[in-house]
């Protein structure tokens, strides 16, 4: 399998995309639970491999863990590359069917189209604040937290992932990945053990748009989602939110100060 920065070479080809939120993030953490949001054509749509056992696990040392399910729609493949430290594994992540007339209504042209998912949520994207500067996440969130793809040890999925490569071959490489640490978990279902692979904080797989842009900061992310960050605050701080907010942005300040 001969692999480059734009291209996998197998049986299916899989281009690379700049032009489109590519990271799927909310492809698992802002759908309905019972995928609503796929209408009608929950019924008629052909599942593809990410629902066959890959979830997103949400987890930090001061919260919860959380598991999200994908969409039935989402496609999510392995890649092979070379790196300075050895060979490593990239995650590939589509929409099943992006260019199909029945992709939900919802999704269509996001986040810039007036009727697509999301457009009139004056929120900041889910993915630019796992990207975001620790300062502002401790601060919304009261605790930085860690995304890892959780693939599970299934031999149907293992063959449906990784192009070219055999449900064996497939665990084999996600065996000997340093990356990559396997667990033992029940979420809601029969014990398992997954692969976890972090989700890597990339700064170049995003579409930004005027309507969701990067956050360069608390001052910043307060200036453009001003209602959504007070209430966040004021759930977690009460009284006292607005003496948190000044301080974050004080820290904010000294820090690029010191730069």
């Amino acid at each position: 399998m001969k692999t480059d920065s734009n291209q996998v070479d197998s049986n299916k080809s899989i281009s690379f995309t700049e032009d489109i939120c590519a990271d799927g993030i909310c492809c698992f953490m802002s759908i309905p639970r019972k995928q609503t949001h796929l209408g009608m054509w929950k019924t008629f749509i052909k599942r593809r491999n990410a629902s066959y056992g890959v979830k997103l696990l949400y987890t930090s040392i001061q919260a919860k863990d959380i598991v999200y399910t994908p969409c039935r729609c989402l496609e999510f493949y392995l890649k092979e590359v070379n790196t300075e430290s050895g060979a490593a594994l990239r995650v590939i992540l589509r929409c099943g069917i992006f260019t199909k007339g029945c992709r939900p209504y919802t999704c269509k042209a996001f986040p810039d189209k007036t009727d697509s998912f999301m457009h009139d949520v004056p929120a900041p994207c889910v993915y630019n604040e796992y990207i975001a500067h620790e300062n502002y996440v401790q601060l919304k969130y009261t605790h930085v937290f860690r995304l890892f793809y959780a693939i599970k040890d299934d031999r149907r999925l293992l063959g449906k992932i990784f192009p070219g490569y055999t449900a064996e071959e497939t665990r084999e490489k996600l065996n000997q990945c340093k990356e990559v640490v396997k667990i033992s978990a029940v979420w809601n279902e029969k014990p398992s053990e997954y692969f976890l692979l972090e989700v890597p904080k990339t700064k170049t797989v995003l579409y930004i748009s005027d309507a969701h842009p990067k956050i360069e900061g608390v001052k910043h992310a307060y200036g453009l989602w001003q209602g959504h960050i007070e209430s966040w605050l004021e759930k977690h701080y009460g009284s006292k939110w607005q003496a948190n907010l000044a301080d974050a942005m004080k820290k904010e300040n000294t820090v690029k100060r010191t730069q």
